[in-house]
């Protein structure tokens, strides 16, 4: 037997069903579903992934999975396989859909930058996680954000607004740190890249994306700066790949990052990173990045 609920149900009759709902999801697998509500003031979606075997008292982690541009809530879970993951260590996943756009007709990104726009996304994002916490038993204690490309700058961009909520975050291939980033509290944060990237440039260039206004080590030391990390040590992980962590931190965080020397615009691991390299965004390579990603960011919580 199997449960789904309908496809934009909305917010009055989610909170009306949602008891129903849970005892249902607490004795059989719930299937990913779309969901819409007005949030903000916005008309919102996004994609919601409960593990088998929730059990009513007992509260699980989330974890927010930030698609890139031009992609989907459902090409993000297919690239990193997140729901999979969940589904064996049992936290639940949202993957939110993104409706802004630089110019009209221009593909559905997030609005990092913040720039005039009826999609005022850290407000949706702060307005989706309430909604959520109300709903399904989410230890508030235990949020997370990873995502790719643009879905990296979106979970880079919410580590420097709601560091209260969030535990931790691991950008893919794309971390930032804002000119206007200011972090309530120390955030962990772990991230990829290759130098190869041809779309988020490893090393800022004069035909960088509008977004891209500095390449990614600065990014990685505004963050070690901010959290005041004082150690550092790096290892050769692969031929071609090292990782270097930065300890030491204020309140017991890590800065960790993966730099691949071959690697284009990709998911390391993923089963559709072959075709991203089909469409020009370069090589991979063979690290877990999803197993990588939860197994650090599971370490966190916000107390």
């Amino acid at each position: 037997m199997s449960f789904a609920m309908p496809d934009n149900l909305s917010a009055k009759l989610i909170k009306l069903l949602s008891p129903l709902l849970f005892l249902i999801a607490s004795e059989v697998i719930s299937a990913p579903v779309m969901q819409t509500a007005e949030l903000d003031g916005q008309s919102r979606s996004w994609r919601l992934f409960l593990p088998d075997g929730i059990k009513e008292g007992v509260e699980y982690p989330l974890v927010f999975n930030f698609h890139g541009t031009g992609s989907t809530p459902e090409q993000i879970t297919e690239l990193n396989e997140l729901e999979s993951l969940a589904e064996q260590h049992k936290f639940i996943v949202v993957a939110p859909k993104a409706e802004f756009s630089y110019e009209t007709g221009g593909r559905h990104t997030w609005n990092v930058e913040q720039l005039d726009s009826p999609y005022n996304d850290v407000a949706f994002i702060k307005g989706l996680f309430a909604h959520l916490a109300q709903h399904y038993p989410i230890d508030t204690a235990r949020i997370y954000a990873t995502g790719f490309s643009g879905g990296a700058r979106m979970s880079s961009r919410l580590a420097c607004d709601l560091a209260d909520t969030f535990a931790a975050i691991a950008p893919i291939a794309g971390v930032r740190f804002a000119d206007n980033c200011a972090p309530a509290k120390a955030m962990p944060v772990l991230t990829y890249h290759g130098t190869q990237d041809p779309v988020n440039h490893y090393q800022h260039q004069a035909d960088s994306p509008r977004y891209w206004h500095e390449g990614v080590e600065p990014a990685i030391q505004d963050w070690v700066a901010f959290n005041g990390c004082e150690n550092r040590t790096t290892s050769a992980i692969r031929p071609g790949v090292t990782k270097t962590v930065w300890s030491d931190c204020r309140d017991d965080v890590a800065v960790i990052f993966y730099r691949s020397e071959q690697a284009g615009h990709t998911w390391p691991g993923s089963p559709k990173a072959d075709l991203l390299a089909k469409y020009g965004l370069g090589s991979t390579d063979d690290l877990p990045m999803s197993d990588i990603i939860w197994a650090f960011l599971k370490q966190y919580q916000r107390q």
